[in-house]
C-alpha cells in the first residue's frame, strides 16, 4: 500500500521557511582530533585541536554546538582518540566507561544499549536514526555523543528515556593524510583498513574522505564469525568562510552469526552449566544473518549574517536484514510456565522454533533548522526552530521451517528445514513522522544564568497491511503529541555550574481495544528531572560533573487480569528510575590523562495486575509492588588511564589500562514482569599499548579481559543469556603517509 503524504508535503513547504538552527559537523582528523563548532553567539567558526578523550562541546541535545557545562542536561563525549585506545569487541562497550551507562542485551546489534536503566535500540548517525541489524566497523565513527534522559529536541519519538547516543562519522579534512591499518588476534580480529582524506582542488575548497575496513574473523562463541565490509565516502564544499555542504555515503554489508546465547537453565534459574562458547545455535548454513546497508545523506551550514545561521539536511537509506535462526526456549512468556517441569526434567534436548525472514525498510528523513541570536537589553537570546519530516515503510516476508531439538549437554548433528516455496506470512508497513519545534535560551546577569524553553508538536501515523490476505491487520492510525523541556543553568563560580532541566519524549504503542473500541492506544512516555553540578577547571584539564535524576515511564501495555475481552490490555507505568551519575576526566600531567565514572540509583518494573495471582519463580511468592529491571547493573563504575612517554627512551609509548564494574542484575522476562533471579556482578580488566616509531609507523597491542573473568555478558531475556568472552590480544599496526 503506498501511503499519502499531504501533511508531510505541506509541512516540507513550510519547513523550508522557518527559522531552524545551526549544527556543524563536529569531526576530528587522524590522531588528533579537530572540533569544527559553531561559536555562539559570536557565530564565529573555528578549528582547535582536541587531542584530550572526552569532548567539551556537544551537537545533539540541542542540534547546535554548545558547551557541554551550558547545557541543562547531562550529556558525554568520547572523541575517537578514547574509542581507538579501548578498542571495544562492540561499540556498546564504550558506554561501561560512562556514568549510568552499560552495554545492552546483545553483543552484536549496534544500537542496544542501557543506560539511567532503561535499555534502547537505535543506530544513531549524525542526528538521524536509520534502521539497522548489525554493528559496522567504528573505524568510521570520529566520536560518540551520549545523552543521558530523554531529549524533546533532538529525538521526540524514538529512542528510549534512557537516553541516546549519537554517533559522528568521520568527515573530510583539509590536510592530506592516508593511514593503511591491519589487524590480527585471536579471535575477532582480523582485519584492514584504509582512510585517506585531504583537498581535491588547488585552493582547498573542495576535499574528500574515504574511510574503508574489512573484517573476516572467528568469534569466541561456537558457530560465530564476523565477515563485514564497510565503506564511509564523503565530500565536502567550502564555498566561503560562512557556507558549506557536506556530502556522506555509507555501504555496509555483514553476513554474521545466529548467536541467541543459552536460555535460563529450570532448575537453577541460572545460565546452563556448560562451557562460555555453547550456543543453542548453529553454524552456517543452517543457522545465518545478513545486512545490507545503504545510505546518502548531506548537510548544508550557512550563517546568513550575523545574527541568523542555517542547517538543512537529509538521508535517504535503504536496509535489509534476512536470516535463518533456530532458537531454544525453556520458559513460554506468553502461558508465563516452565516448557519443560524442572521438578522432573533430567536432562535431554529441547524443541527449538525456527526463524526464517527476509526485512526491508527504507528510511527518508528531512531536517531544517534556524537558529537566531540577537540581543536585547541586557538579555542575550539563543533561538532555535526547526522541523523534520521522516518516513519509514518497511516489509518483512517469512517463511514456516522446522529446526532439530537442542541438547543443553551434548552437541547433536543440526536438521533445519524451510520451505522457501512459500511464504507463510508477509507484511508491509507505513511509519510516518512530523514534527516543529523552538528552543529558546535566555542569557541573563553577563550570562551568568541560562533559562531556557522548549516545545515540540509531532504528528506520527503507523499502519500495517497483510500482503497475502490484503487485510489491513493494523488500519492507519495517527497521534498527535505536544512535548516540553526546560531547564535552567547557573554558574556559580568560574568553572562550576549548577544546572535543573526537565525533559520527555514517547513512542507509539499500537492500537487495542479500550470499553469494546478498538483504536489507537495511548503512547508510552517518559519523562526525566534532573539536578546536577558541572566542573571545569585547571584551564580544561579538569572536567566533572555528577548528578541526581528521576526518570518515569509511563502506558506501558500489559495484559489485564481477569482477562477483559473488552480491555485485554491495560496501562501501568513501566520502569521507574531514580539516583546518581556522574563522570570525570583529568589530565594529570602532560603525560597521564585519567577518564572516571560512577552510577548508584535504583531502576524498578512496575508489576501489571496479573502479578495479583502470579508466584514469581526467584522468590516463589506473589509479589504485587515491583521487580528490579533486566539487565541492569544499578552500581557501577569505571576507570580508565593512559600513560604518555613524550621524552627520553620510550618516547611514543602509550600505556592505557582501564576497569569497570557493573553490580548484579536482574534476569526478567521480555515484558519485565517475570523475576527469576540475578547474574552476579563483575569487574573486567583491559589494556591497550601503542607505540609510534615514526612519523608513519605505530604499532598497539589490545588486550581485552586481561584477568580472564569468567562473567555474564548481557541478559536479553531469560531465554537469552550471553556469557563473556574470555581473555584476547588483538596486535595492530598502522602506516601514515
Amino acid at each position: 500500500m503506498k501511503p499519502t503524504y499531504p501533511i508531510l508535503t505541506m509541512l516540507a513547504v513550510f519547513a523550508a521557511g522557518i527559522p531552524l538552527v545551526a549544527q556543524t559537523d563536529a569531526s576530528a582528523a587522524n590522531d588528533a582530533s579537530k572540533e569544527t563548532a559553531v561559536q555562539l553567539p559570536t557565530f564565529t567558526i573555528n578549528s582547535e585541536k582536541d587531542t584530550s578523550f572526552v569532548g567539551k562541546s556537544s551537537l545533539s541535545s540541542t542540534r547546535i554546538a554548545v558547551d557541554i557545562a551550558d547545557l541543562p542536561q547531562s550529556v558525554k563525549v568520547l572523541n575517537n582518540s578514547f574509542i581507538k585506545a579501548v578498542n571495544p569487541f562492540m561499540l556498546s562497550d564504550i558506554l561501561n566507561y560512562t556514568g549510568g551507562a552499560q552495554s545492552g542485551a546483545l553483543n552484536w546489534t549496534p544500537g542496544r544499549l542501557a543506560i539511567r536503566g532503561y535499555t534502547g535500540d537505535g543506530d544513531y548517525n549524525d542526528g538521524f536514526a536509520p534502521p539497522a541489524g548489525s554493528a559496522v566497523d567504528s573505524s568510521i565513527y570520529e566520536r560518540f555523543e551520549i545523552i543521558k534522559g530523554p531529549s524533546s529536541i533532538f529525538l521526540a519519538a524514538d529512542g528510549s528515556p534512557g537516553g541516546v547516543v549519537n554517533k559522528i562519522t568521520k568527515s573530510p579534512q583539509s590536510v592530506a593524510q592516508t593511514v593503511l591499518s591491519a589487524q590480527v588476534g585471536l579471535y575477532d580480529a582480523n582485519r584492514a583498513g584504509l582512510d585517506s582524506t585531504g583537498p581535491l582542488t588547488k585552493n582547498g575548497k573542495l576535499l574528500y574522505r574515504v574511510v574503508a575496513a574489512m573484517q573476516y574473523s572467528d568469534g569466541f562463541y561456537d558457530n560465530t564469525y564476523m565477515h563485514r565490509f564497510t565503506l564511509l565516502p564523503s565530500l565536502s564544499y567550502q564555498f566561503n568562510a560562512d557556507t558549506k555542504v557536506e556530502f556522506k555515503a555509507m555501504l555496509v554489508e555483514t553476513n554474521w552469526p545466529s548467536y541467541n546465547g543459552l536460555p535460563v537453565d529450570p532448575r537453577t534459574m541460572q545460565r546452563w552449566d556448560v562451557p562460555y562458547e555453547r550456543s543453542s545455535s548453529e553454524d552456517s548454513p543452517y543457522n545465518w544473518r545478513h545486512d545490507s546497508v545503504n545510505r546518502v545523506w548531506a548537510s548544508y551550514t550557512s550563517r546568513l549574517n550575523d545574527y541568523v545561521v542555517l542547517r538543512v539536511a537529509a538521508m535517504n537509506a535503504y536496509d535489509r536484514a534476512d536470516r535463518l535462526e533456530s532458537i531454544a526456549n525453556t520458559w513460554n512468556e506468553g502461558a508465563r510456565t516452565w516448557i519443560v517441569n524442572p521438578t522432573t526434567y533430567t536432562g535431554g534436548p529441547y524443541n527449538r522454533t525456527t526463524t526464517a525472514d527476509d526485512a526491508t525498510t527504507r528510511y527518508r528523513d528531512l531536517q531544517t533548522d534556524l537558529n537566531f541570536n540577537f540581543k536585547t537589553g541586557p538579555i542575550n537570546h539563543t533561538l532555535l526552530v526547526g522541523s523534520e519530516l521522516k518516513d519509514q515503510p518497511s516489509g518483512q516476508i517469512n517463511y514456516a521451517g522446522t529446526s532439530s531439538p537442542w541438547d543443553p549437554f551434548n552437541k547433536t548433528p543440526p536438521t533445519v528445514v524451510v520451505n522457501y516455496s512459500a511464504k507463510s506470512a508477509w507484511t508491509q508497513s507505513t511509519d510516518t513522522l512530523a514534527r516543529a519545534y523552538a528552543l529558546e535560551t535566555f542569557k541573563m546577569f553577563n550570562d551568568r544564568l541560562l533559562l531556557s524553553y522548549g516545545v515540540t508538536r509531532t504528528r506520527a501515523s503507523r499502519s500495517t497491511t497483510n500482503i497475502i490476505t490484503g487485510v489491513n491487520t493494523t488500519p492507519e492510525y495517527t497521534v498527535f503529541k505536544n512535548l516540553k523541556q526546560y531547564g535552567a543553568v547557573y554558574k556559580i563560580m568560574d568553572g562550576l555550574n549548577a544546572f535543573y532541566g526537565f525533559n520527555e519524549n514517547y513512542a507509539l504503542n499500537g492500537v487495542g481495544l479500550v470499553n469494546g473500541v478498538s483504536g489507537p492506544l495511548p503512547p508510552k512516555q517518559g519523562k526525566q528531572t534532573e539536578v546536577g553540578l558541572k566542573t571545569v577547571f585547571f584551564n580544561k584539564k579538569l572536567t566533572a560533573n555528577v548528578s541526581y535524576f528521576d526518570i518515569k515511564q509511563e502506558n506501558n501495555t500489559v495484559p489485564s487480569s481477569p482477562q477483559d475481552p473488552l480491555n485485554p490490555n491495560v496501562l501501568v507505568p513501566g520502569v521507574i528510575s531514580r539516583g546518581f551519575d556522574g563522570d570525570l576526566s583529568y589530565q594529570a600531567t602532560r603525560n597521564l590523562y585519567l577518564i572516571g565514572s560512577f552510577a548508584l540509583y535504583k531502576a524498578r518494573s512496575v508489576l501489571g495486575p496479573q502479578s495479583r495471582t502470579f508466584v514469581q519463580p526467584y522468590t516463589k511468592s506473589i509479589i504485587t509492588g515491583n521487580i528490579p529491571v533486566n539487565n541492569i547493573a544499578q552500581n557501577t563504575w569505571s576507570l580508565f588511564g593512559l600513560y604518555r612517554f613524550n621524552e627520553g627512551t620510550f618516547k611514543g609509548l602509550n600505556i592505557g589500562v582501564g576497569a569497570n564494574s557493573l553490580s548484579r542484575r536482574a534476569i526478567t522476562d521480555g515484558a519485565n514482569q517475570v523475576w527469576f533471579g540475578y547474574v552476579p556482578g563483575r569487574v573486567l580488566v583491559n589494556s591497550n599499548i601503542t607505540y609510534r616509531v615514526n612519523k608513519h609507523l605505530s604499532y598497539g597491542l589490545n588486550l581485552d579481559n586481561v584477568l580472564n573473568t569468567k562473567y555474564i555478558y548481557s541478559v536479553r531475556s531469560e531465554n537469552v543469556i550471553v556469557a563473556g568472552q574470555s581473555f584476547n590480544a588483538k596486535l595492530s599496526v598502522d602506516y601514515t603517509f
